[in-house]
């Protein structure tokens, strides 16, 4: 057998397996987790099934073998079932499932009306600590009276008169019996059950709608009972988890882009209210999800940690805090780390580092370290590409704060050989470019084996370097943050890495915002390619779903004529725009709405630079279908080799 590796293809990069959610049992003895098929058919949504490997030395087994989605599996308290999530019975209505860790038949345990959302978090179905019920989110149904307006056409949109609330439903597991639990007129996001199984911890707003998130609290209540609020915070706050003997919350905080993208600092409070507790202040990481030990004395936290993945213990009583575990890897669950802990104390991770795809590991503790240990290897196709050599840069940035990023050199790069270059701008703010393996992710490892180098910059306002770094971008973004990302560009001239005359910016989402914002405001870079990005402020805050957050983010009302909204819009900037971008974006987008692309592209026309402009149907703010993702690969690399 030939060891020559081969040039990866867009092909290449859906071929890869997503691996992701591992769960632990009790015992230990076995990890529960979901493989989804990345995109090998044209369907609305990768298909998932769930997995078991054992950690002694099995080999892993599907367990589920659903034809649409199995998601979020969840052990019993006993270890004896697996709690999870399908669509299999009718396509995009997800009910609640149990099946024997042996396997044999699941056994579907609703058939509720309404839509059971897919989280920006993963903690949406959860067993009650006795083992008796289960509980999950549910949208508000389809009432009949809008039903039979909708079959008759008579379907006029009185925007946000008829909310539609997420609430928290319990399911008796024995009896099938179903109810909601949580108070009415409650947008739930996230909740955690108390120890009694008879309360829950949520975040909540009062308005179900997206922007309401943004100044969202905390609360406790009986079931069926009425809300009591525990902790109001000045920032967003997010996965509340109970002490074992039901005195405390914890949960994390900061400022926050999106929901989910959650990692900051560890907090706790007494259940019944009062002032919190900011455990992990002046940490140099972004934690993220957490567990109390059996004790109630600490809590284990993960999190972006300085560019890796970092595990901390935190007493609760003295603040003390020690790093157990750290990783120049990326620990990738959603938006955040995860882990999930057995009741000896392993853990159990979906890690995956520049060099190696996903796979399942387990972390044990050893001399008061946790060392790891790979369980799976699922993806043969690593063998057979070619990758790019990754490496961490660090430059100074503006005002001489030290900045890090990432550089992936060409494939075949040569020592001393300048080579054109991509900057790749990730989105959030509050995200980061973490030590991923980009060949199952997205364009970056595609660029290398066409000859660039990729440069992805963790500006001011990335999650990692602690809460004063990630809201150092507060009511400037564009401006230093920018900075940052061009002193890196020069950092990588200046080294003989890249070519200044065959520079590119590129980015979705924030890092869409960034690219235009590029090409608004200099000539430096030879080509853009701009997707799901913002273009103008201000008409971005009328329409988005994410209205809040720039108002938080800029620090100021939208409505200034000639504030940061004006300031910070590229289109304010249209008789400096002269750079060949190439704008994508998904018909559906309600994050970002599609009519920033359209007025970015009428812009670019009128100004006679070179444009295309490609919106994607069926697609909201992340892109799925295969063919539109096979499509949009293509039309990058074609729009860099015909500008770059």
């Amino acid at each position: 057998m030939s060891s020559v590796k081969r040039a990866l293809t867009p092909e290449d990069v859906l071929g890869f397996k997503n691996v992701e959610d591992t769960q632990i049992s009790p015992d230990g003895t076995l990890v529960a987790f979901v493989v989804g098929d990345s995109f090998k058919v044209d369907t609305k949504w990768p298909r998932s099934t769930i997995w078991l490997v054992a950690t002694a030395d099995g080999e892993p087994r599907q367990l589920t073998s659903g034809s649409r989605t199995d998601a979020l599996p969840r052990w019993s308290p006993d270890g004896c079932q697996l709690a999870f999530l399908s669509d299999r019975l009718v396509e995009g209505q997800r009910q609640v499932f149990v099946i024997a860790r042996d396997g044999g038949e699941a056994m579907p345990l609703t058939s509720i009306a309404g839509a059971i959302p897919t989280p920006r978090g993963l903690n949406a179905l959860q067993w009650s600590p006795d083992g008796c019920s289960l509980a999950f989110l549910t949208e508000d149904p389809e009432t009949d009276e809008e039903r039979v307006k909708r079959e008759a056409k008579d379907d006029a949109i009185a925007v946000e008169q008829h909310p539609k609330f997420v609430r928290v439903w319990v399911v008796d597991v024995a009896t099938k019996s179903i109810r909601c639990v949580s108070p009415d007129n409650l947008q739930i996001w996230e909740f955690g059950w108390h120890p009694n199984s008879r309360e829950i911890a949520a975040v909540v707003s009062d308005q179900p709608y997206e922007w309401s998130w943004y100044t969202n609290r905390i609360v406790r209540f009986g079931l069926g009972e009425p809300a009591q609020t525990v902790w109001q915070s000045k920032r967003q706050v997010a996965l509340p988890v109970w002490s074992p003997d039901g005195n405390q919350v914890a949960f994390v905080s900061s400022n926050w882009s999106d929901r989910g993208c959650v990692a900051g600092d560890v907090w706790t409070i007494d259940s019944r209210g009062g002032e919190a507790r900011n455990l992990s202040a002046g940490i140099v990481a972004s934690l993220g999800w957490m567990q109390w030990s059996s004790t109630g004395q600490e809590l284990l936290a993960i999190g972006h940690d300085r560019g890796g993945t970092g595990l901390h213990r935190i007493n609760v009583t003295t603040g003390e805090r020690s790093q157990v575990w750290w990783q120049q890897a990326a620990v990738a669950e959603a938006h955040w780390p995860r882990f999930s802990a057995s009741r000896d104390g392993a853990l159990a991770v979906a890690l995956e580092d520049a060099d190696h795809p996903r796979d399942v590991w387990i972390l044990r503790e050893t001399s008061g370290k946790l060392a790891g240990q790979q369980l799976t290897h699922l993806h043969p196709l690593a063998a057979e590409i070619a990758i790019g050599e990754t490496s961490i840069l660090h430059w100074q940035g503006t005002d001489g704060c030290e900045m890090q990023g990432l550089l992936i050199k060409p494939v075949g790069h040569q020592a001393g050989q300048g080579c054109p270059m991509v900057m790749w701008v990730h989105g959030g703010p509050t995200g980061i470019s973490a030590s991923r393996y980009y060949a199952a992710f997205g364009w970056n490892q595609l660029l290398a084996a066409a000859g660039y180098a990729v440069f992805l910059p963790n500006y001011r306002g990335s999650v990692g370097w602690g809460l004063e770094f990630a809201e150092s971008n507060i009511g400037d973004m564009g401006g230093k943050d920018f900075e940052d990302m061009l002193l890196g560009v020069d950092s990588l001239i200046e080294s003989g890495i890249a070519d200044p005359q065959r520079l590119a910016i590129a980015g979705w989402s924030y890092g869409g915002f960034t690219a235009a914002w590029a090409v608004s405001q200099t000539d430096r870079f030879k080509a853009a390619v701009m997707g799901a990005g913002i273009s103008h402020w201000l008409s971005f805050h009328g329409k988005s779903s994410l209205a809040d957050w720039d108002a938080i983010h800029y620090a100021e009302s939208p409505y200034q004529s000639t504030g940061r909204f004006q300031k910070f819009s590229p289109l304010s900037y249209c008789e400096n725009l002269s750079t060949p971008t190439l704008i994508l974006h998904g018909a559906e987008d309600q994050d970002v709405p599609v009519e920033q692309s359209y007025l970015f592209y009428r812009a670019l026309k009128d100004q006679r630079v070179p444009t295309e402009l490609i919106v994607y149907p069926r697609e909201d703010h992340a892109i799925k279908e295969r063919s539109h993702l096979l499509d949009m690969s293509r039309r990058v690399l074609a729009w860099l080799q015909a500008y770059l």
